[in-house]
């Protein structure tokens, strides 16, 4: 994304937490636990959501895409 004449890039790394409880042989059992990495951010921990079989505790990716819609509204009001 070009802004203000710089070129600008977002990266992460997701990791599968999860994997240390099992591997994903049967849909009902394996963990959907994974953290993201932000390079010099703190790391986030995340899943799917409950009705998936995630962990009800943890943001899940729906949780993440309305949360980074409502924050570029949000930033898009306060920028006019």
């Amino acid at each position: 994304m070009a802004a203000h004449g710089h070129e600008h890039r977002f990266e992460c790394r997701l990791v599968w937490t999860g994997a240390m409880k099992g591997g994903t042989t049967h849909y009902e059992t394996y963990s959907r636990d994974c953290r993201v990495d932000f390079a010099g951010k703190p790391s986030l921990r995340a899943s799917s959501a409950a009705v998936f079989r995630g962990d009800a505790g943890l943001p899940n990716p729906e949780d993440l895409l309305v949360a980074s819609l409502s924050i570029c509204h949000f930033l898009s009001y306060v920028a006019l």
